[in-house]
């Protein structure tokens, strides 16, 4: 029923007035909450910069490089090996070891496109876990911290010679980890991924292995399909079979699955924080150079 004010009420209002005391509370539980949430953010943000600079102070005291100037640019990158194509690092395991017992080798991927701006190389070591999520929350040096570390899973092959391994790392908003993997789907010109194939290495103390990404997908935490354990040819040859028919990639290289030569798949976080969707690389492993 609409209501119609009367006369005498006319250009009276009603005044409604706060208890000063409920006021104070209010103000005091927003002041909380304010702090609360400046200081998670203070917190992930200087986690963040720990992470970077203790791995970046790590590569500069383990790893060594033979650097090589572009005659045009005059821009230097890591020079690379004529006869095996593969980036000449010098990698000191035993520095590496003695941090960590749990070091067993390093990542190193130079992703180059015409579009600078998803341009990231990524230069860390890895860890074999021992138990679901050792090294989830737990940086190389082990440091509690957000950024984690590289890490093989459980169930992989600490030697990389699995059916197919896993290699873990957080999607870090700065870039940091796997935080620029996405890189591969979000480029507006994604076709240009084809023209070239995409290489990274894992340099362990007995050999460089050389891997090239064959597919890539996006899907969820816990998905069978995805995050398989292969532990026979046959089991093998129904991943690669699958594998084949994703189509989110044509990988510019024809690549024999005859042999079964190894898969190692890097995967992230994708989506906002805390969801279940992940991102997946999928490589196989193309060549290995024995260290002498």
């Amino acid at each position: 029923m609409r209501l119609f004010m009367s006369a005498e009420n006319k250009g009276k209002r009603k005044t409604f007035r706060i208890n000063p005391w409920l006021a104070k509370i209010l103000i005091v539980i927003l002041v909380v909450v304010i702090g609360y949430e400046g200081y998670d953010i203070y917190k992930e943000v200087h986690e963040r910069e720990v992470a970077v600079k203790e791995y970046d102070d790590i590569a500069s005291s383990a790893v060594s490089t033979n650097p090589e100037k572009d005659p045009e640019t005059g821009e230097e990158s890591v020079a690379i090996d004529e006869e095996t194509g593969i980036p000449e690092l010098v990698i000191d395991y035993d520095l590496l070891s003695s941090q960590n017992s749990d070091f067993i080798g390093w990542l190193y991927w130079d992703f180059d496109v015409e579009d600078d701006k998803f341009d990231f190389t990524l230069n860390y070591p890895i860890v074999k876990e021992h138990y679901a999520n050792q090294y989830l929350h737990v940086t190389f040096t082990g440091e509690n911290n957000s950024s984690g570390c590289i890490f093989l899973d459980e169930f992989s092959n600490e030697n990389f010679m699995g059916y197919s391994d896993f290699l873990f790392g957080h999607n870090m908003r700065n870039g940091s980890m796997f935080g620029s993997l996405d890189s591969l789907y979000k480029m507006p010109n994604r076709e240009a991924l084809s023209e070239e194939p995409m290489y990274f290495y894992i340099y362990t103390k007995d050999a460089v292995f050389k891997y090239v990404v064959y597919e890539f997908e996006s899907t969820t935490n816990g998905d069978d399909t995805v995050y398989a354990v292969i532990e026979d040819d046959a089991g093998y040859d129904s991943y690669v079979s699958r594998l084949k028919n994703l189509n989110n990639y044509n990988c510019p290289i024809d690549i024999s699955f005859e042999d079964r030569p190894e898969i190692l798949n890097l995967s992230t976080c994708s989506g906002p924080h805390g969801s279940s969707k992940r991102f997946v690389i999928h490589a196989v492993k193309v060549g290995t150079m024995e260290n002498t």
